[in-house]
């Protein structure tokens, strides 16, 4: 279990206590309704009965108007109200067709006519759009919304998350992929995302969760009721991120029976070709299920106050195809026979190796054909005879695999949705909801299954599990309890592991789960050896009390997050063996061959991990108490002011296996500081006695203020500023631990300078070392380690602020505009690495830094060595003058902290939203952010997994030079949406006689998005970089003085010849001992993204309630073909390396050409 027996009873006592006392805990999801009853005068009428009736299900609240006239109905769920209300002397008003979304806060005044109670006057228009009540600032993907545009299937099911990129501030770069989103310059993959009042956090992991929610657990578009997108000053019941907030809830079942089902298809023939391709990848995928939903009218349980509702979904994906036939290099028939005529290099006999003159030679074998008496009992004949022959020409890139290999990781997928509530008489409402989804492995493999080298997750499980408790006290005591589970359990098998009894193991290896890993020169290898399984478990308890006191709206709550993984691997347990041309081959002559050193069994090099530690457990806790009131000082005023404060544990090692770098003194390197540190107090003198290297941080509070005014009903002016803090990130989605120590990785290389073999494979792998474990502080001298800041949690946070004016325009047109800014402070990132050089030092010693200390000496160009017995230690670096210069020299890496916190952010935006609410059935919604993004830190995961160049090139000696344009600031965001229904056929204004003529031209739909953007800056790399490592930096060339760096325009791009003048650039040979002077980021502009998804259906009744719906969709319409600046993780479709020959030329990124979906519902 993730959490002990001691954090759940406090867990349970802490919520207890603020239930009983009442207050409590926190993510109230639902929606308000408030408002003030007035006679014909404007008078307050107080002592009003107030009532809201539900018309999905029924359910009825009850409320007096104050002696203020004020009343208001909280913690509301999604959906359609009737509004009723009545007091002696005047007459019933009846206001239908209220619709509020998630966290709406909706403003309903009532002004009450004189006369009798029995007289009723009925108001049928919908509610004010506009909110005044808060400075938050949110959009909404409603229900019709999701159901009506375009929504592709790619990959995997479809996702309603796609959809938060129509709102302003959500930036993408230069794609539409909300994979990428950052939301108001906050971290990209920096969000949080809560579902059904509990939070999406997998586990102890540093995971988006747009991400979360859209593609490691994608909820069914069918079984989502509505989404809000959060984006700056939210309330204080809402944190952890500083990039937004996206809230979703799951459908719910009705007084009527409601359904659907459905089934979405791509095909081949229907998408254009790729850019620059001959022919379409195979590309077959269907998306299908059913939903269904209603009243559980079950004896007993149904009654006039007990009612039940249930909502179920079931979707399932399958997918078949690739990007195309993959072409292998295999050995030939003749090369399995030892028999290497066909090879154009000489093949030599590794056993005829000699010395003359001082130079190594070897005899070549007649003819380039191995005796078969030297290879016939070969362990390589095991591999080799499962290996297909040649199908094309040629000794290399001579195989092309008979059908395309699908590389999508959720290739066929089954996904179900359950949730029940349960109304009990009109004070309780439970909820509980189950989500779950198995992706299922595909089979096809590039070589036989068994010898294939590819590793599959197989399978993939996502649970999800909500309970959900709303009481009312009295109509102004309220009180929203919720429990959330969340696992997303990831499983790696080789295909292969289930034959690996029909390929030998190597003896002296650490484990035969896996097969051995094969590896060769100029051939692709054999044999896949990973293996491990990954558990993200997550327990969320929160509770929020609501008190309705006067013109205050008090909240107050209180959360606890379990936070966990559960990882176990044995990865290369099995060994990975090398071959190269060397062994058969000779020094400074192309010579040799990798599948005739194989034969021979000439292990080139190889490594084998031995484990003491099959597992870890990272765990963390954090505890989270907030408060807050909105104040309604006068009917055009209202001020919201609240707290928040965020506790959170560093991530643990559950049992304590897990070690890293401490400052204490190192035994192994005469006491000097730096060394090896195990958690907890069991590991003797090497323990650290703590079980986290970091101080927990206590001081995360923040304040939360905004202010509503309204001149008039239709006019709103808004503003906020409020201190967000986040999670504590740890890189790489291990929650920050490391087992150095516990388990070890030995290597064996061969000599001669590699034409000596490290040893025979059938000799097995040598047992001339050590094995784990080494609790021994001194164990990686000579080696890296894993570094957590002791002020690694210290958490990031933002500052955010905005002012907004929204304006209700005929039309059902709502127009708001809004500044909004965000400065982030103490952001994830990669750019004071304690073990490095200061650049002064360059001047001082120039090339002598990379002069090596020489056994027994003590001192080497003035520079003494570190302690006795350095150079010894200096395995995993070579003891350089530079090394030996670093403040820690006794380790080879830089020390760069896993959690290092020290980036910084500053984003200002204009931002305008036109929304026309649904009517004569069109519904559009334009959004247009111009912004700018200045920054030092990219985002969480990409910059701490080092997946690009962007961060860890400046020196931590220079860290301002670190500030400059985001990677995917992007100053100009246009999208567009548009929902149209034809005029045509019945209860429209053409056609409108019903009969067959409707059927064909009645209920045509038409339905659009549009993303338009400007083009993210590009930055520039040497991979020419005299410098030595130890400095920590990348070299980065400047533009010359007066230089053109553009060789052609962005706007009349030629794939054929470069975008950039190299000449412009500083030149490759410049940087020696010199890391140049350009910007981390530079202000030229790469290009910019338009792209356009069209749907066009066909709404059929077949009788008065059932319906079908035909669709065809087409994504990427116009086939546009945009080159991207930068791409996933900080890829280019430009080759910016100016050591490459290849400079400024495109390499071949582009985006997805146009794409045809067909779909088909049946609705009910």
């Amino acid at each position: 279990m993730l959490m002990s027996a001691k954090s759940l009873v406090i867990a349970i006592l802490g919520f207890s206590s603020f239930w009983l006392a009442p207050a409590c805990l926190a993510q109230s999801f639902n929606a308000s309704i408030s408002g003030t009853v007035t006679d014909p005068s404007g008078a307050a009428v107080p002592s009003a009965e107030v009532t809201l009736t539900s018309v999905e299900t029924g359910s009825v609240a009850k409320t007096t108007s104050g002696q203020d006239g004020l009343y208001s109905f909280l913690n509301l769920q999604r959906g359609g109200y009737e509004l009723k209300a009545s007091a002696a002397g005047f007459r019933t008003f009846v206001q239908r067709g209220i619709s509020i979304s998630i966290k709406d806060t909706v403003r309903v005044d009532i002004k009450l006519e004189v006369g009798t109670e029995t007289q009723v006057i009925e108001v049928s228009a919908n509610v004010s759009p506009i909110n005044s009540d808060n400075g938050e600032l949110k959009g909404t993907v409603t229900p019709e919304t999701i159901q009506d545009l375009p929504l592709i299937v790619s990959g995997a099911v479809r996702s309603a998350t796609s959809f938060i990129i129509l709102q302003p501030g959500v930036n993408t770069g230069n794609s539409g992929n909300a994979f990428n989103a950052r939301t108001n310059g906050g971290l990209q993959s920096g969000d949080e995302a809560v579902l059904d009042g509990a939070s999406a956090q997998e586990g102890a992991m540093a995971q988006s969760g747009y991400v979360s929610l859209g593609t490691d657990m994608p909820v069914s578009p069918e079984s989502v009721g509505e989404i809000s997108i959060l984006s700056s000053n939210y309330e204080p019941q809402y944190g952890a991120s500083l990039s937004g907030q996206i809230v979703a809830t799951t459908k719910s079942g009705t007084n009527q029976f409601h359904g659907s089902a459905y089934w979405f298809h791509r095909n081949t023939a229907l998408n254009a070709r790729p850019f620059g391709a001959n022919s379409r990848p195979k590309d077959l995928e269907h998306d299908f299920g059913w939903s269904l939903g209603g009243p559980a009218k079950l004896p007993g349980l149904w009654t006039s106050k007990n009612k039940t509702f249930f909502f179920a979904n079931f979707e399932g994906y399958r997918f078949k195809g690739g990007v195309n036939k993959p072409i292998l290099s295999v050995p030939t028939d003749k090369m399995k026979q030892g028999d290497f005529s066909e090879w154009p290099d000489p093949i030599y006999n590794p056993a005829t190796t000699h010395t003359v003159n001082g130079k190594v030679v070897r005899d070549q074998f007649p003819g380039n054909i191995i005796p078969p008496s030297l290879i016939a009992n070969s362990l390589a004949n095991a591999w080799l005879k499962f290996v297909p022959s040649p199908n094309r020409p040629g000794v290399l890139h001579n195989y092309e695999v008979p059908l395309p290999v699908t590389t999508i990781a959720f290739a066929n997928s089954n996904g179900w949705d359950l949730r029940v509530d349960e109304y009990v008489g009109d004070k309780d409402h439970f909820a509980g909801n189950y989500h779950y989804r198995g992706t299922h492995p595909f089979n096809e493999t590039k070589l036989p299954r068994v010898i294939d080298t590819a590793d599959f997750r197989d399978p993939n499980y996502s649970n999800i599990a909500r309970l959900n408790w709303d009481h009312t006290f009295t109509p102004a005591l309220l009180n929203n309890f919720n429990f959330g589970y969340l696992d997303l359990r990831s499983n790696q098998v080789n295909l292969s592991d289930k034959l690996k009894d029909q390929i030998p193991s190597i003896p002296g290896v650490g484990g035969t789960n896996h097969e051995p890993a094969m590896r060769f020169d100029d051939y692709d290898g054999y044999g896949g050896n990973a293996g491990g399984a990954g558990f993200r478990p997550s327990y969320i308890v929160n509770d929020l009390f609501s008190w309705v006191r006067g013109t205050h709206t008090l909240k107050f709550g209180m959360e606890y997050r379990g936070l966990g993984e559960n990882n176990t691997g044995d990865s290369n347990n099995s060994g990975t063996f090398n071959f190269t041309r060397l062994n058969t081959g000779l020094l400074g002559v192309t010579s040799g061959n990798a599948i005739a050193s194989f034969l021979l069994e000439d292990v080139s090099n190889a490594n084998a991990t031995f484990y003491t530690l099959l597992s870890n457990y990272p765990r963390q806790h954090a505890w989270i108490f907030h408060g807050g009131d909105t104040w309604k000082v006068t009917p055009k005023l209202s001020l919201n002011y609240g707290l928040r404060w965020d506790v959170a544990t560093p991530t643990a090692e559950k049992r304590d296996n897990m070690s890293f770098f401490d400052f204490g003194p190192n035994p192994g390197a005469d006491n000097r500081s730096g060394r090896l540190a195990f958690a907890g107090n069991k590991w003797g003198s090497a323990s650290f006695g703590k079980q986290y290297p970091e101080k927990v941080f206590y001081k995360a509070y923040a304040p939360r203020i905004g202010f509503a005014y309204s001149p008039d009903t239709k006019t709103v002016v808004r503003g906020g500023y409020g201190i967000f803090y986040t999670q504590a990130f740890y890189s790489g989605w291990g929650g920050g631990v490391a087992t150095d120590g516990f388990n070890s990785t030995v290597s064996f290389a061969g000599e001669l300078g590699g034409l000596k073999p490290a040893f025979l494979l059938s000799q097995g792998f040598p047992q001339n070392f050590q094995h784990p474990p080494f609790i021994d502080s001194a164990y990686r001298n000579g080696q890296s380690l894993n570094y957590r800041p002791f002020e690694g949690n210290r958490r990031p946070y933002s500052q955010q602020w905005n002012l907004t004016i929204e304006r209700q325009l005929p039309g059902n047109f709502l127009i708001t505009t809004a500044y909004v800014a965000n400065k982030g402070t103490r952001l994830p990132s990669r750019i004071v690495p304690i073990n490095a050089l200061d650049p002064q030092v360059l001047s001082t010693y120039g090339s002598k830094l990379y002069d090596q200390f020489q056994p027994g000496q003590t001192v080497l160009d003035g520079v003494p060595i570190p302690y006795a017995g350095w150079r010894e230690q200096m395995t995993g670096c070579t003891p350089t003058v530079a090394q030996a210069l670093l403040p820690y020299p006794q380790f080879c890496s830089s020390l760069q902290g896993v959690n290092e916190n020290a980036g910084s952010s500053t984003y200002h935006s204009f931002q305008l939203k036109a929304e026309r609410r649904f009517s004569q059935g069109i519904w559009m919604l334009a959004s247009y952010t111009f912004s700018k993004l200045i920054t030092t830190s990219e985002n969480t995961q990409a910059d701490a997994a080092t997946w690009s160049g962007l961060t860890g090139i400046i020196s931590p000696f220079e860290r301002k030079r670190n500030k400059g344009l985001s990677q995917d600031d992007v100053p100009h965001v246009l999208s567009w949406a548009l929902t149209y229904e034809l005029p045509i056929g019945k209860g429209k204004r053409f056609l409108n006689k019903g009969g067959f003529a409707d059927r064909i031209v009645g209920g045509w739909q038409f339905n659009s998005i549009l993303r338009v953007t400007s083009g993210p800056p590009f930055f520039f790399r040497s991979g020419t970089c005299n410098v030595p490592e130890q400095f920590r930096v990348g070299c980065i060339p400047g533009v010359l003085p007066g230089a053109n760096p553009w060789a052609q325009s962005t706007s009349n791009f030629e794939p054929s010849k470069p975008l950039f003048n190299k000449a412009a650039f500083e030149p490759a040979n410049s940087f020696n001992l010199y890391f140049g002077s350009g910007s981390r980021i530079t202000n030229l502009r790469g290009f910019g993204y338009h792209n356009e998804d069209f749907s066009l259906v066909k709404n059929t009744h077949i009788t008065e309630k059932v319906g079908f719906q035909l669709r065809a969709e087409a994504f990427n319409v116009f086939n546009f073909h945009i080159f991207s600046a930068t791409g996933n993780f900080g890829g280019s479709a430009i080759t910016t390396d100016v050591s490459s020959p290849s400079f400024g030329l495109w390499n071949g990124s582009v985006s997805d050409p146009r794409n045809l979906q067909i779909g088909a519902k049946v609705i009910f």
